[in-house]
């Protein structure tokens, strides 16, 4: 295990330090019972096969001297009653053992589970706070995979392995210090022989991490890929290409399987293999206890050699647990890292400071927003906008044309600082959208978009999306003035009924006026439309462009278009070809100028 993997679990770990701290008390107790269990059985065979000798002389170190005084104890109760209380003693040692033994567990899970909760909430966080750049270069199956294989997989395979591999260190521990004080030459037979069991684990870990960082990435993309398949089934299906989807998925899908079962074969190697070894060990200690008993080496009686290699017995699981523990914590470990990186993903800027501030490009008005000298690429060298430069008044329309590519979307993703651009400013009430907080930009502006994105909720939550705090009487308002509220009223259960998965209860049309009822709930000082009815129907459009005419009069606007025939009452329409700007104008300048703008009027007429 690497410690870099190890401190990112105890960063985690750490406001649980008071928990943490008892978990050990609370193992190291029910090590301790174990131990006393064990020891005892001694005195069980001192009187079991008592021969009628003297009482033993306390002599030798302490564990012996305990353990005669003990025996000389109980045979003063007679051989039967002293079996008697030896097995109440046992039975109490034992309970304690497996009491402290559930209280640990318990402890420790609580720690897990928490730890896993925190863990994810800081995922989820930080995945709300990622640049949109961020989701462009990575699959969507990645980052689902994130949240759900890898979070599994790092459970299981870090947080349930280093417990295990705590509460085996400190057994194995009092084990051994235990075993060394009743025999020295004993013991060390054992620590040599010992790292025989853990080097034989060690050998099948070996290259884990790298073979299951693969596993994790491959399993994110059977994850995109099924998601990718399922929501594209129409096309599918209408492409007779259900055959070719199922062999793409199959292969990869066996592809996967392999990788996995190579993995998985090594780590269930792992038991047979300690299991030898570890027969191997018992055997030996066995041959050398026994001269050890017939030398009479410090006290080494052969009750007392029995006890010891109970003790030793219990201590191989500890051990076996030890090695299996990093095997699995190494598997463990290319999830911890993928994990790691997404928490460590640069968050979006709040502020830009450094980009070129709105004073060097001169003089702009105080009120509406102005775009000035405006540059942005996705791409290093493939630039989607070439110094862009327009206003946009407070209270009027604004619209932007083009053709598909032409830039139009990437400057209200601009606008709304989803992206940042490489010069020029875009200035907002005389500021600086860079200067501006981003929460309170974001804040000032509604966006409706071509594709609807409704919530599997109620209609009111739905309008009141990112106002929480709205009443029903303002999401009544909203809804009226989005020419929403009579179709809702008609619902099952009007604003209460719920709209399931997308807004699927509705039409295209209706969950359009409910986006632009969102919208409005937020009062914002800029209304941006991108291609709000491009995807309706005519009958549709024609509802939705009706209540956007209304909601439009004396509000200051941002209106994307592909259909031309909703821009013609535009204040001014800003034709975009090829990231530039090429023409602009009110719609019957543009026509009397027969440049682009009639031209692309012309083939919609057509």
């Amino acid at each position: 295990m690497k410690l870099r993997t190890s401190s990112f679990t105890l960063r985690q770990m750490r406001p649980y330090g008071a928990r943490f701290a008892l978990y050990l008390v609370l193992v190291v107790m029910s090590v301790l019972f174990t131990m006393a269990t064990a020891l005892s059985v001694a005195d069980f065979l001192k009187i079991l096969f008592d021969t009628g000798d003297a009482v033993p002389t306390p002599t030798g170190n302490l564990v012996v001297q305990w353990l005669n005084l003990l025996y000389a104890w109980l045979i003063t109760f007679g051989k039967l009653k002293a079996l008697l209380l030896f097995s109440l003693l046992l039975f109490v040692l034992y309970s304690c053992k497996n009491l402290f033994s559930y209280l640990s567990t318990i402890e420790i899970s609580i720690i897990r589970c928490g730890v896993i909760r925190d863990l994810r909430d800081k995922m989820f966080r930080r995945a709300m706070r990622l640049p949109m750049s961020y989701y462009d270069r990575q699959r969507k199956g990645d980052v689902m995979a994130r949240f759900s294989s890898d979070m599994v997989e790092y459970e299981e395979g870090v947080m349930g392995s280093l417990q295990t591999l705590i509460s085996s260190v400190i057994s194995m521990a009092l084990f051994l210090f235990m075993l060394f004080y009743i025999n020295v030459k004993l013991s060390l037979f054992v620590l040599v022989m010992l790292p025989v069991v853990a080097g034989g684990i060690s050998v099948l870990a070996h290259n884990l991490k790298r073979a299951s960082k693969r596993v994790q990435e491959m399993n994110s993309y059977l994850i995109d890929l099924t998601d990718e398949t399922i929501g594209g089934l129409k096309v599918i299906k209408s492409y007779v290409a259900i055959d070719f989807s199922n062999r793409r998925f199959r292969d990869y899908n066996h592809q996967y399987t392999r990788k996995r079962r190579r993995i998985m074969s090594r780590i269930v190697a792992a038991s047979p293999l300690s299991d030898f070894l570890s027969n191997v060990v018992v055997i030996g200690v066995l041959m050398v206890g026994a001269a050890l008993v017939f030398a009479g080496d410090n006290g080494l009686t052969a009750d007392l050699f029995i006890s010891y290699v109970m003790l030793f017995v219990l201590m191989i699981p500890p051990a076996k647990d030890i090695a299996s523990s990093f095997s699995k914590i190494k598997k463990g470990q290319a999830c911890a890292d993928r994990i790691e990186a997404f928490l460590s993903e640069e968050e979006e800027a709040t502020t830009c400071a450094g980009i070129v501030s709105s004073n060097a490009m001169g003089e702009v008005p105080k009120e509406g927003i102005h775009f000035r000298h405006i540059t942005f690429a996705y791409k290093p060298g493939i630039e989607v906008l070439k110094d862009i430069t327009f206003d946009v008044p407070r209270g009027t329309t604004v619209a932007l044309v083009g053709s598909s590519g032409s830039g139009k979307s990437t400057i209200a993703d601009l606008l709304c600082r989803f992206y940042t651009p490489q010069s020029g400013a875009i200035v907002m009430e005389g500021r600086n959208i860079n200067d501006i907080p981003l929460a309170d930009l974001r804040s000032r502006i509604g966006v409706v978009a071509q594709d609807t994105l409704l919530f599997n909720d109620s209609v009111a939550a739905n309008i009141a999306f990112g106002r929480p705090d709205a009443t029903h009487d303002e999401v009544v308002a909203a809804a009226r003035a989005a020419q929403a509220h009579d179709f809702i009223m008609q619902l099952p259960h009007g604003y209460d009924t719920n709209l399931g998965e997308g807004g699927s209860l509705l039409s295209g049309g209706q969950r359009q006026r409910i986006s632009i009822a969102r919208a409005l709930l937020r009062e914002p000082d800029l209304l941006i439309l991108d291609e709000a009815t491009s995807a309706l129907d005519t009958e549709s459009e024609r509802l939705v462009q009706a209540t956007l005419n209304e909601v439009l009069v004396g509000r200051t606007a941002l209106v994307i278009a592909h259909r031309l025939s909703t821009v013609v009452g535009a204040d001014n329409i800003i034709v975009l070809d090829g990231g530039r700007i090429v023409e602009q104008g009110t719609h019957s300048e543009l026509m009397a100028l027969g440049g682009r703008y009639s031209e692309l009027v012309a083939l919609q007429t057509l």
